[in-house]
Order: C-alpha cells, then sequence, then structure tokens
C-alpha cells in the first residue's frame, strides 16, 4: 500500500512508500481504510525532528475513514462503520493521570503518526475501544477535522464558556479558527479574532464565516480599539506576547485559555497582569473521550461546520500540501488516498 513514512531519525527522511506493508489486525484493533487525514503542526515538526518519532513511522493522527476489518473479539464494531478515533493508543493504564480517567495526559502513550504508524496511508489499524462513530450526514471532510475539534472543545470546557459571553481568539490559525468557530456555534454574544498582517487572508476567512475580526497594527495598542472586558480570551499560538495580550484584554475575573505550545521550553508572561486581575488562567492538552462525540454530534446539527476551513490534497501531493501549510497558504490541509470526491460521502 501507499504511506507517507519518516524512515529515519534526522532532519527530512520522509518518503511517499508504495510498498508499504498492509497493517494486519490484532486482537481488539480493525482495521480502516482511510479516507482523509488531516496534517498538524506536529507532522511539520516530525519531518523537522523537532518533535517525538519512533522511525520508521507512518504519519498522519487527524484521520476518519471506514472499517474494513475487525479482530474476531471485537463485537461493538462491522465492518462498513464510520469511524474516527483519538489518539491515546499505548496509554500505561497505571499512572496517575490514567487512574483519573485523564488518559489523554499519559506521559507512555504512543499516539498514531509518531509513535506507531498512522494514517498518511491507505489503511491503519486502530483500537477499538478509542473509535468514535461518525453520525450519518456528517461528510468525511468534516469527520477528518474531528481530533482538533475535539481538542478545541475540551479547551473550552477548562473556561466552562456560558452563552452571552464575550470571547476573543488570539491568533488565526487552524486551532483559533476551530475554537472561534465552536465559540459562535455555542451562544458566545460575540468572537474576535486578532492577528498580525500576516495572517490577513485568513482573517478575511474568519470575516466570511461571521466572526469579528482585527488586524494588529505597528504602534497601536488594541485595548484603545477592543477595549479589556472580554469574559473569555483564549490563545492559540504558545507565543507568551500573545498570552500576554490575552491577559491585558480580559475583564476582572474574567477566564484566559491557552491552547498552544511554546517554541521553546519557556516563555515571558505577564504574571502580573494577570494577578491584579485575579483572572482564571487555564492550559489544556489533547481531547477528553466525551469531546470527540460532541464534536461529531455538533457537527450533525449544521451549527459547526469545519469544511470551509479546510484545503483537500491528494496523498501522492503530500509536498505541495506541507509546503502550504508551513507557508500558511492553507488553514486546513487534508490528505487522502483515494478521489477528493470520496470525502463527500456522508453515510
Amino acid at each position: 500500500m501507499k504511506a507517507l513514512v519518516k524512515l529515519e531519525k534526522g532532519v527530512g527522511h520522509v518518503e511517499l512508500k508504495t510498498d508499504w506493508p498492509k497493517p494486519a489486525v490484532k486482537q481488539g484493533w480493525v482495521l480502516v481504510e482511510v479516507f482523509g487525514c488531516g496534517i498538524c503542526g506536529t507532522d511539520l515538526h516530525i519531518l523537522e525532528d523537532t518533535h517525538k518519532n519512533w522511525p520508521p513511522v507512518v504519519l498522519g493522527h487527524e484521520y476518519t475513514g471506514r472499517i474494513v476489518e475487525v479482530a474476531s473479539d471485537v463485537t461493538n464494531w462491522k465492518v462498513g462503520d464510520r469511524v474516527v478515533c483519538e489518539q491515546h493508543t499505548l496509554a500505561c493504564l497505571t499512572c496517575d493521570a490514567c487512574r483519573r480517567g485523564a488518559i489523554h495526559l499519559c506521559q507512555a502513550k504512543r499516539s498514531p503518526g509518531w509513535g506507531i504508524d498512522g494514517a498518511f496511508a491507505d489503511f491503519v489499524t486502530l483500537p477499538a475501544n478509542l473509535l468514535h462513530k461518525v453520525p450519518d450526514g456528517v461528510p468525511f471532510l468534516a469527520a477528518a477535522v474531528c481530533e482538533p475539534t475535539a481538542i478545541c472543545i475540551t479547551g473550552l470546557d477548562r473556561v466552562a464558556l456560558q452563552v452571552g459571553e464575550k470571547v476573543l481568539v488570539v491568533g488565526p490559525g487552524p486551532i483559533g479558527l476551530i475554537t472561534a468557530l465552536l465559540a459562535k456555534a455555542s451562544g458566545a454574544s460575540s468572537v474576535t479574532v486578532i492577528g498580525r498582517s500576516s495572517s490577513k487572508e485568513r482573517l478575511e476567512l474568519a470575516k466570511k464565516l461571521g466572526i469579528k475580526t482585527y488586524e494588529l497594527k505597528n504602534g497601536v495598542n488594541p485595548i484603545d480599539e477592543l477595549g479589556d472586558s472580554f469574559d473569555v480570551a483564549i490563545d492559540s499560538t504558545g507565543a507568551g506576547e500573545s498570552l500576554s495580550l490575552a491577559v491585558s484584554m480580559t475583564r476582572r475575573l474574567g477566564r484566559v485559555l491557552e491552547l498552544g505550545l511554546a517554541n521553546g521550553p519557556e516563555v515571558q508572561f505577564a504574571l502580573n497582569s494577570a494577578m491584579t486581575r485575579s483572572l482564571a488562567v487555564h492550559f489544556s492538552m489533547s481531547s477528553e473521550y466525551s469531546s470527540w462525540d460532541r464534536a461529531l454530534a455538533f457537527m450533525a446539527s449544521g451549527k459547526y461546520d469545519p469544511t470551509k476551513l479546510t484545503s483537500v490534497y491528494s496523498l501522492d501531493d503530500w509536498q505541495s500540501a506541507f509546503h502550504d501549510v508551513e507557508s500558511r497558504k492553507v488553514v486546513k490541509a487534508i490528505i487522502t488516498p483515494k478521489d477528493a470526491a470520496s470525502l463527500d460521502q456522508v453515510k
């Protein structure tokens, strides 16, 4: 089968193989025919060898597809089911996080796409206990965005977003725009996304999707134009100055959420501003179990449609897809080993 593989440690060493072995089903697992898999920043970091990985390994962890084979001991799934899958494979189940039910925070887990073979391929094997059924009516293209959507829902749960609240999102990247769409669909009275001039096209897209936008200007303090009364402010970038900006624009006793990862081990942060405002500052990593079904249900309701953020590429054209993501030409690139029209299937 075809598979995009990180062959060895070091910068690069990623190749599209045409003779990669088709994975075999083992007890408790299913074999899934891949319809779509999104590119995450993690994939770029694996290409650059700045994220942990265990080569040789097939890349890709934001996937959806159809079950084509089930192990003999799997009774609650059948051939033909459309599925997505959580990323918490090989969680140890014995550490403190796992014992608390937070397997998504297990340090021992080996997620598909870097720890075990992922889904930039024709087929992928997945553990049955981490699967979620894609509802009829939800196209594969939307389901391919379920993993980042679940991450954003888990984050919004951390800040307990309430109907009618004003929300600020710093950074119009994939996570920022998904969070903004979710907040708007969840009843926020207003959602504003702010970004630099380099993100002008993404800000224009957000505006077309009904989100208020603000372009940062040199020498202009956004507080002077937007105020500092947001109930919830969310940073999706992981940059210290962006988190500090979110803090400075949040009302007293408001809440701040960090959804981004920093490029280094430390960032500078406006602690005194957060302290004097008595803010609740939350950090959220990965996704909880319940967020997945809610993400799919939200898609099925018609209130949230992530497909407008997507651009589709063939697996053969993976280099163009990676380039366009890295150069910020697209928001969310979806790679498919099939024809693009297959992503429109809804049952």
